[in-house]
């Protein structure tokens, strides 16, 4: 089967990235911040480029070259900058998740053995008490906007000293070769199922990364940056992605922003989770529900895809106050961290908006499959990327086995960890990602089920919990959160499937309790009815509370059970 690409530029380092950026794009808007006032600042491609020298100038010069970076901040310009830095020209960069207490961040620079933190606004009150407990670490630089009286460099400093060497020095400095081959990053796994692993990352993985997203995607003129900038989805694939294909990124400041900055930046595309997706989507129908115009959007819809039938597309008019309310100019949403719900994707397809499911795992930088213009297949993750190649292994007479992956966007391995590097590749240097699925005749890929979280019964049944938690969710419209797993026995064999479920809030206050309870109880029944016999759900029951989440709106399984 011949598959078709985007014609792109293909580089092994991130210098050649920004390097190529400011060639071609200049004085154009790279990134936009708000800033404490809600006003918006800019900051074009040329800017990028110059910044992340001059911090890397000072930084050397004052004897860091080769040395490990912790990164620990909100989303914005300066993160990136630093970021950029670091990898091009001076060591290796550690991003942290900054939801992460005290104690877990202090391990984490410990664990990398960072000698510098940069830290923004989110870590003011507590960087003192960090640097107290990080006995490697010997300066910390602030990248936020709060006045700290100076406790510590400013960002502005570091640039500043930068810019002021002599050009004899910068050159000097900036004259060194980089290895794409060589360690420039640390990220540290989200945990969803045991401690984090430090997984390192080269160059080569991360430019071949930006490769693959731009021969699936062309980029638009704007996009929204709405999940945590530590994750590998959301650095290596968006914010990459935009610097090489030319497009401004603007950041959201919060969660609880989203709808008012997508009015004030207007973009064209997002980078979202599933949770992010399901939210937007049930917050339309909410909203319309309130106005009184449930019937008139389900007539809307219905007739919309009646003459969309015969080549009439009036979406763009029929649907305009929703898209309004998204900043008028919203038509794709790449989605990532999870299958996607195929509901979802038509749901918002609907209306005007398409939804693109697509596959990775950090340890593979993160990208291996996507949906896309190109091809689309819902119910799928898309088709594998060009930069690697996918194999089913330990294959089983469904087809299903666990994803192998080979290619440029495979890790070097886990950081001080070769047991579970050398546990994580099969003998031929296959990377075993956990994850099970399978591909079918066109080359779509499709994950059924994570590894670690198979329940294997008695009778020897195999189940996999997320395909009953899509079908829970599915099948119970009131049920915002479930998760589906089974407790093991005295001997360690498992038993007894058992579902817990989040209710919407709003469906609880109307009802009250007690029909909440009754419904739940004859809706799971219900379901029960449609499933197979082994299937079925024998414990269920209502949390009073969400579940634990990493960063990425994944729910952490090993907390419940």
């Amino acid at each position: 089967m011949i598959r078709k690409f985007n014609t792109c530029e293909r580089f092994e380092t991130l210098r050649e990235i920004v390097n190529y950026a400011d060639q071609q794009y200049g004085q154009r808007i790279a990134f936009k911040d708000l800033l404490d006032d809600r006003t918006v600042a800019e900051y074009s491609f040329q800017r990028l480029k110059n910044d992340t020298q001059d911090i890397a100038l000072k930084l050397i010069a004052d004897g860091f070259k080769g040395k490990h970076f912790a990164l620990i901040g909100d989303s914005s310009y300066q993160y990136v900058a630093c970021y950029l830095a670091i990898v091009n020209w001076v060591g290796v960069i550690i991003p942290i998740d900054k939801e992460l207490n005290d104690t877990d961040i202090v391990k984490l620079i410990d664990k990398c053995d960072a000698e510098v933190i940069f830290y923004s606004d989110v870590l003011a009150e507590d960087i003192l008490e960090i640097m107290s407990r990080c006995l490697k670490v010997k300066i910390a630089i602030h990248i936020g906007s709060i006045d700290h009286q100076h406790l510590h460099l400013t960002l502005e400093d570091v640039v500043t000293a930068g810019r002021l060497l002599s050009i004899e020095q910068k050159r000097a400095m900036l004259s060194s070769n980089l290895d794409p081959d060589a360690l420039c990053t640390i990220l540290f796994t989200s945990g969803t199922t045991g401690a984090n692993k430090g997984v390192m990352l080269c160059h080569r993985n991360l430019a071949s990364t930006v490769f693959a997203a731009l021969s699936m995607f062309k980029m638009p003129e704007t996009s929204f940056s709405v999940l945590p900038i530590n994750h590998s989805y959301e650095f290596n694939i968006h914010v990459l992605s935009c610097i090489c294909g030319g497009a401004t990124l603007c950041f959201n400041d919060s969660i609880k922003h989203v709808k008012q900055n997508l009015m004030t930046y207007k973009p064209q595309m997002s980078l979202m989770v599933p949770m992010i997706v399901d939210g937007l989507y049930k917050n339309i129908w909410k909203e319309s529900e309130k106005a009184g115009l449930v019937n008139h959007l389900k007539f809307g819809i219905w007739f919309s895809n009646l003459i969309r039938k015969v080549g009439i597309d009036k979406r763009s008019l029929f649907f305009f106050p929703i898209l309004d309310a998204l900043g008028g100019k919203l038509n794709v949403i790449v989605c990532g961290g999870a299958p996607l719900n195929p509901a979802l994707i038509k749901g918002f397809d609907n209306i005007g908006i398409k939804v693109y499911n697509g596959y990775g795992i950090t340890e593979c930088s993160p990208l291996i499959s996507t949906n896309g213009p190109l091809a689309d297949r819902p119910g799928s993750v898309g088709q594998v990327v060009p930069i690697c190649t996918v194999e089913i292994g330990a294959r089983r007479p469904d087809g299903q086995g666990e994803i192998w992956v080979k290619g440029d966007n495979v890790m070097l391995g886990y950081y001080h960890d070769e047991e579970a590097t050398r546990n994580s590749f099969t003998a031929d240097g296959w990377f075993r990602t956990g994850d099970i699925g399978y591909l079918d005749k066109k080359g779509f890929l499709y994950i059924t089920g994570r590894e670690k979280n198979l329940i294997i019964l008695a009778n020897g049944k195999n189940v996999h919990p997320e395909e009953l938690e899509e079908k829970i969710v599915n099948s119970i419209p009131y049920i915002r959160e479930v998760l589906v797993y089974a407790p093991k026995d005295l001997v360690g064999q498992d038993c007894a499937i058992t579902a817990e479920a989040f209710l919407d809030q709003e469906y609880i206050e109307l009802h009250g309790l007690a029909d909440v309870y009754r419904n739940f109880d004859e809706d799971m029944r219900k379901l029960n009815g449609h499933l197979s016999a082994y299937k079925r759900i024998e414990h269920y029951s209502i949390r009073k509370t969400e579940f634990d989440k990493t960063t990425t709106k994944k729910i952490k399984r090993n907390f419940t059970k």
